[in-house]
């Protein structure tokens, strides 16, 4: 087995409810085998460190976060926590389709080296303030009236202010990234624009003029996932947005992206997301 097959997946459906899980840690101190191993996440996590000292490996590199930062890690990241030193922090796991494209452009813009952004006092009071709110609601009974639609409302505010930060980052200036990077960001620009008419590998490195071996190669090295990964979750993605957000059917969705054989669409949605289409729709229609 792979160094890279070897390294574990973990699920939001382990402890997230209806896509979302949020947390708020205080005062914690914490190292050696308490702190869990490298694995990769399919999903987004976002941390705002409000106090103390966090230190991680992020794709393995080590970062040292302060109080007063806030941090984003992607799907398919590897990562894994080091020590923590009297600190106090909000930490938010969402599911990919809490995620507007706005926002996820602006976040792997900064692939391969995401790294923590500092914030001025103003902006990490707004940026907590706002994950508090998140929590209040998050923590409401399932029969509170609109709670999952407030829910989704305060999670697109979070995840927009996290990438208003990441963005005014961006315009103070960053390194130039270095080629598999750039093919990656290119890839995945045009995936989001393609990915209805466009499936395989191949027919994405032909657009970019390159070899699909090499496009393989480079987006596994910035990602740690292979381009078929990447095709198949912006393909679920969409699905899931139009499970939830509208009633159309099954066969109609999968013929929206793409996908004549609906059967076919049900079992690669399934595979991928864990639980059938329908099944999908109910449980985070609850």
């Amino acid at each position: 087995m792979s160094k890279i097959s070897a390294i574990p997946v973990h699920t939001l459906n382990e402890k997230a409810r209806q896509g979302i899980f949020i947390r708020k840690y205080d005062n914690q101190s914490i190292s050696g085998p308490r702190i869990r191993n490298a694995h990769r996440d399919d999903h987004y996590i976002f941390i705002l460190l409000e106090k103390g000292m966090g230190r991680m490996m992020l794709d393995f590199n080590e970062l040292k976060v302060r109080g007063g930062a806030l941090l984003c890690i992607l799907p398919g990241q590897v990562h894994q926590g080091i020590a923590l030193h009297n600190t106090s922090a909000w930490f938010v796991a969402m599911d990919t389709s809490y995620i507007s494209d706005h926002y996820r452009a602006v976040f792997e813009l900064q692939l391969p080296q995401l790294q923590a952004v500092r914030l001025k006092r103003s902006e990490m009071e707004r940026v907590g303030a706002c994950m508090q709110l998140l929590e209040k609601e998050f923590l409401q009974a399932d029969s509170c009236p609109f709670r999952q639609q407030v829910v989704r409302s305060l999670a697109d505010a979070m995840t927009g202010l996290f990438a208003r930060a990441y963005a005014t980052e961006m315009e103070s200036g960053q390194p130039a990234a270095k080629r598999p990077a750039l093919i990656t960001r290119q890839f995945k620009s045009l995936l989001q624009s393609s990915y209805k008419t466009i499936k395989s590998p191949s027919a994405y490195a032909n657009t970019l003029n390159i070899s699909p071996s090499y496009l393989n190669e480079a987006v596994r090295m910035t990602t740690g996932m292979p381009v078929s990964y990447w095709i198949h979750q912006e393909i679920i993605l969409e699905a899931k947005r139009m499970l939830y957000y509208t009633d159309v059917t099954v066969k109609e969705i999968a013929y929206a992206l793409g996908y004549e054989d609906h059967t076919y669409f049900s079992r690669l949605f399934h595979k991928i997301a864990g639980m059938p289409p329908l099944a999908f729709r109910q449980k985070h229609r609850e």
